[in-house]
């Protein structure tokens, strides 16, 4: 039979930590952007069009970071959860 042993209050804190984190990282990259936008204004040529090309291939990677990160935030809540029902369910089991 499978044991295990769950703190699921401790599950939501870090569910709580992992949305602080991407709150976080949106805030930094939406400044770097701002950044890279005003230099795109004043970067003409050739270096500047591959330039604009590597940005936005990291964009793209950097997105996909951000949809996992929410992903697992967004499973760490469910799993926290059903956790804390459970354990509600089972006490009931035995209550007078």
């Amino acid at each position: 039979m499978p044991q295990y042993q769950v703190d699921s209050e401790r599950i939501q804190s870090s569910s709580a930590a992992v949305a602080t984190s991407i709150s976080q990282i949106r805030q930094a990259v939406g400044g770097m952007y701002t950044n890279l936008n005003a230099l795109q204004d004043a970067w003409r040529g050739s270096a500047a069009t591959q330039f604009t090309a590597v940005a936005e291939q990291w964009r793209a990677a950097q997105q996909q970071m951000e949809a996992s990160l929410e992903s697992i935030q967004r499973s760490l809540t469910q799993a926290s959860t059903v956790y804390a029902d459970a354990e509600i369910q089972a006490s009931r089991l035995f209550a007078s």
